[in-house]
């Protein structure tokens, strides 16, 4: 019982703003779920190198946040190019990124904390769940900075860096503060930066561009 108000919230706003931007559009979710598939693939991708290279514990995780940050970000660069997602509008876009963001909070958070051996109160495990939803407020505003071009390398370089950065950011922070409502804050104001500066802009164009080919909103 106690695990229901923690995985509402890492899940339910990301839902919210899916249904909101997808509507009754059933090619929405589909692309939605797209997006999910391709975190997946990511996941996938990767293990095999994260399996194969021994380094140390402190180590490793600085090599598993630049492997995240180049598969998910090549494999999102590839998604955006597919024609059912570039040829239309930006919606669609936010929906490959909030379905990118909602499938990783299932599934490495969700998932796990309702199959809990363990019992912690909902105060213990909220944290994680505010930590998801920074991941997802990223992951959308990556997703509509390669929307703009997804034919631009120097793009995909730009997001592979911003995607390790936040994930170095998160575990520098756990390893510092070994505090998780501090590691929390910090990672939660990363990923406000990144909204504010990336996505905002390009969402300050959504009503005009909202029905336009992605070549007509970006000129």
């Amino acid at each position: 019982m106690s695990t229901i108000i923690p995985i509402a919230i890492a899940l339910a706003p990301a839902l919210i703003a899916l249904a909101k931007v997808a509507g009754t559009k059933g090619i929405n979710w589909v692309i939605a779920i797209l997006g999910g598939s391709g975190w997946f693939l990511a996941l996938i991708l990767r293990i095999p190198i994260l399996m194969a290279v021994p380094l140390p514990e402190v180590i490793y995780g600085y090599f598993a946040s630049l492997m995240a940050g180049l598969f998910e970000e090549t494999t999102r660069f590839l998604f955006l190019r597919i024609e059912l997602v570039r040829s239309a509008s930006i919606r669609r876009s936010i929906a490959l990124g909030l379905g990118w963001g909602f499938i990783e909070a299932l599934l490495i958070y969700a998932i796990p904390v309702s199959l809990a051996v363990y019992q912690y109160s909902w105060i213990d495990l909220l944290p994680g769940a505010l930590e998801r939803n920074s991941a997802i407020l990223i992951h959308l505003s990556l997703t509509l900075l390669l929307s703009r071009n997804p034919w631009s390398f120097k793009l995909l370089t730009a997001s592979i860096i911003i995607h390790s950065a936040a994930n170095i950011t998160a575990i520098t922070a756990l390893y510092l503060l070994r505090n998780a409502w501090l590691v929390e804050l910090v990672i939660a104001a990363f990923s406000a930066l990144i909204f504010t500066t990336i996505a905002i802009p390009i969402l300050r164009d959504l009503r005009s561009a909202v029905n336009k080919p992605v070549g007509e909103r970006y000129g």
